[in-house]
Parts: structure tokens; sequence; C-alpha cells
């Protein structure tokens, strides 16, 4: 090595001082190896089978020597997620990579599916759900509305109202996903007068009171209807409703429209509602009496419409978010109280060209429905929410006429500490009402001397 000097000197050194102690050794000789443990077999085998299970998952959906497989418009969540990241929201890095590919997956195994993106966590108190909310390619129906009275009547039909996407949930990881049936409009209604935290078995029971008509797995799509119908935001002017499509309340993008300014996404009034309002029904639109085959209905049915429909009109689309809990609003208060508007990352603008840029990330915050967000950066925007589906009424004003809480709202678990209270003043010491009279000094004699005596 001396004579030599190879670049590698040090690492021959120490091969030939290994070698070398290795052949001059003459201890005895080394025990058999251990058997592994049955927990140490049972975790290896785990390992190897969420091995196997991350490559099913990273693996292409189209088969090499077969035709490509054409996927629906599949949420690239992994960009989207680097927007919640500046507002502080996702799961990292390496969860956001499974979500992703989850989700290819999914698009992969069903058929006719025209969408697909990650709508959000629920958490649970065995078990969270991943949520999968999609669209699938259909035509518009023609079948006559339900008579009322029948058990497909409290059924919005697909692509309308609470039914206007599909949803799948899973457990997370590499667990398969799972649909969910379809909204009920006496579900929504029920679910609105329990307080519940789910607990990540979809067949379990739920104990309420009032009753709920159905397992946990109803109870979860009626409150992802619910979200979904107070908290899918989208810029105002990005979108419009689709007439040609003749599905009710489709929307589409606006031709030639331009995302709004970050200016403008800074205030309530650059975002609008991206979903069918519901009503007290647990529907969002009442039925059309017209829509019926003429002598279908009776005259009472008829009237009984109109007279609901006047009294709870139905939302519109695409609706501002200057209007909501207006009746909650303090006097002096800009804007709504059921949302909050904040700007992360860099606010600097760049001019690339004749175009001004900037990184700025706009998040909008419900304070209904905590863990509800939307965000905006450039051109792009998506909405996802992470919580444990409840309604909250700690965040917002309490009603002007009762001093309750938001009606729904869960009053017993605040998730917003309240004011801190000033000491009380300290008491002012008083002298005492009745003082205790000191006793005459006895003159120590015998008889006490009468009064009028001598």
């Amino acid at each position: 090595l001396a004579a030599e000097n190879p670049a590698d000197a040090l690492v021959k050194l120490e091969t030939l001082s290994r070698n070398l102690k290795e052949s001059a050794f003459t201890g005895a000789a080394a025990p058999d190896v251990a058997e592994m443990s049955a927990t140490e077999v049972e975790a290896a085998e785990k390992s190897k089978q969420n091995a196997e299970m991350a490559l099913k998952l990273v693996r292409p959906p189209s088969d090499p020597t077969a035709a490509p497989k054409v996927l629906g418009l599949v949420q690239n969540y992994l960009e989207d997620a680097m927007m919640f990241e500046w507002a502080g929201v996702g799961f990292g890095r390496q969860e956001s990579f499974h979500v992703a590919m989850s989700l290819r997956k999914l698009a992969a195994e069903t058929p006719g599916l025209a969408s697909l993106r990650l709508w959000g966590k629920v958490m649970g108190t065995e078990g969270d759900y991943y949520v999968a909310e999609g669209t699938l390619e259909m035509p518009p129906s023609t079948e006559p509305p339900a008579m009322p009275g029948t058990p497909e009547f409290s059924v919005e039909p697909r692509g309308q109202g609470a039914n206007t996407w599909i949803y799948w949930v899973n457990s997370g990881g590499f667990a398969p996903w799972v649909r969910l049936p379809t909204a009920r409009a006496e579900q929504i209604a029920s679910s609105r007068n329990i307080k519940r935290v789910l607990s990540g078995n979809l067949d379990s029971a739920v104990a309420s009171t009032p009753w709920f008509p159905g397992s946990e797995r109803h109870l979860l799509r009626s409150q992802i209807a619910r979200i979904t119908a107070t908290c899918t935001l989208s810029a105002k002017g990005w979108y419009e409703v689709d007439e040609e499509s003749g599905i009710k309340n489709k929307l589409k993008i606006v031709e030639g429209a331009e995302f709004p300014g970050h200016e403008e996404l800074a205030t309530q009034g650059g975002w609008c509602h991206a979903a069918p309002f519901l009503l007290s029904t647990g529907k969002c639109s009442w039925p059309n009496a017209e829509d019926y085959p003429e002598g279908a209905l009776t005259e009472e049915q008829t009237a009984e419409m109109g007279a609901a429909a006047e009294a709870e009109p139905a939302h519109e689309m695409l609706e501002g978010l200057e209007a909501d809990l207006e009746d909650l609003k303090p006097d002096d208060a800009e804007g709504s109280p059921a949302w909050s508007i904040k700007v992360y990352g860099d606010e600097g603008l760049y001019t690339f060209g004749d175009a001004t840029k900037t990184h700025r990330v706009t998040a909008v915050r419900s304070n209904i429905w905590p863990g509800a967000i939307t965000v905006a950066q450039g051109s792009r925007s998506a909405n996802l929410y992470i919580g444990y589906a409840t309604k909250c009424g700690t965040l917002v004003p309490v009603q002007k006429d009762s001093g309750l809480p938001l009606r729904g709202t869960m009053p017993l678990m605040p998730l917003a500490p309240d004011d801190i209270m000033d000491e009380p003043q300290d008491l002012v010491e008083q002298e005492e009402p009745n003082p205790i009279q000191d006793e005459i000094e006895s003159d120590k004699g015998d008889n006490d001397e009468e009064e009028g005596a001598e």
C-alpha cells in the first residue's frame, strides 16, 4: 500500500486489518442464531403485506401490453396539498402521496367516472374516514318525480340536490374504498337534531335521542351533505349554471372568464357558494306540481307544495357569502360572521413579461363547521374538510332574540376558550352592625343594690 499509494488506501487497510483479525481469532464459535418470536414473525409478515399493497397502489393503472385506460378528471392532490400546507392544513407529504395514489386507483376501478377529488377526512373515536367525492357520466333523467308519501320521494335524483355527488370512504392506508348510500331527506333532517361524534365503524348503531333512522354510514352521509351544502366555495364569476346540460344546478366554467385577483379573494365579496343549499326538509328544492302528470296530485297536495315553497323559498346557485348568518351579524360588523379569511405566504408581486404574479395563498375558513377550508393560489382553488363533522356555535355570535348559541351546534364542546374574566374587587371592611357591649364590672359585694334604693 505504501509503494502503490492507491486512492482508497484507507479502505484497503481496514479490510486487510479485519482479515488478519479474523484469521488469528481462536475463541469459541458464535452461538446459533436465535429464532424470531411470534410477535416478530407477525410484524415481519405485516410489513411484507404493506410493501405488497404499496406496490399495487403506485403501479400504473394500465397494463403496458394493453390499450391505455382512460380515466376521468382526477384531482392532482399533490399540487393542491402544497396550497393547503401554506394554510397549515394537510396530512404530510408521505400520506398525501398515498392519498393521491389511492384516488388514482379508485378512478381506475370505477367505470363511468367523470370526476374525482378528495373531499376530506372525518375523524372518529376509534377510526377515521377518508372521503372521496366524484360524479358519474349519465344522461339527464326523463322519469317523472316520485309521488309524495312514497319512499322514493325523500331521495333526490342522482346528480341533483344532496345527491349531486357520490362519495366513497376508507380508513386510510391501503384500505379499499367503500361507496356510501345516497342521501335521504329524513336522515338529513334527523341529523340536525342530534349531536354525535362518529366512531369509525360504518355498521355501528347510532344511539341518540331523538332517534336517527339509520346506521353510522347514513349519519356520515347526512353530515357530508350538510357540510358540502354550506362549505363548498368557488371564486365569484368563475362558474355559471349550465342551462344546456339538462341537469339541474350543474355548473361549468365561464367561457373566457378570468380568475379573480388576490385583492378580491381576500374579501368575502370574491367568493360564492358552489353547491345547492339544503332546505329545512333535507332537500335542496321543493317539488314542482307542474312536473307531475295531470291528475296525479290532489288539490290538497298541490296547495301544500305551493304554501311550503312560499314559506321557505329555495336558494339560487352561486350566492355570495355576505348574507350567511345575517341575523347574527353585529350592527357594526362588516361581512358575514360565518367566515374568516387570511392570507399566507409571500405577498409580493412579481412581473413576468406583461403579467403580474403573486405566490400568496388565500384561505377561507368556516366558523360554523370548523375544519372546512377553501384555498386559492394563482388561478387554482380547492376545498377540503378535516374535522369531526360537528357543527360549532362558539365561533359565531349568539342569537339576538334568545341569547342561545347557533341552532344545531354543540355548546358542550367549545372549540374556542372563553374570555378571561377580570379579578373581582376587594371587599371594604365594615364595622360590626351589632357590637357586643362589655358587662359592667362587679363591685364584688354580696348583693347588688336595687335600683331606686337610698
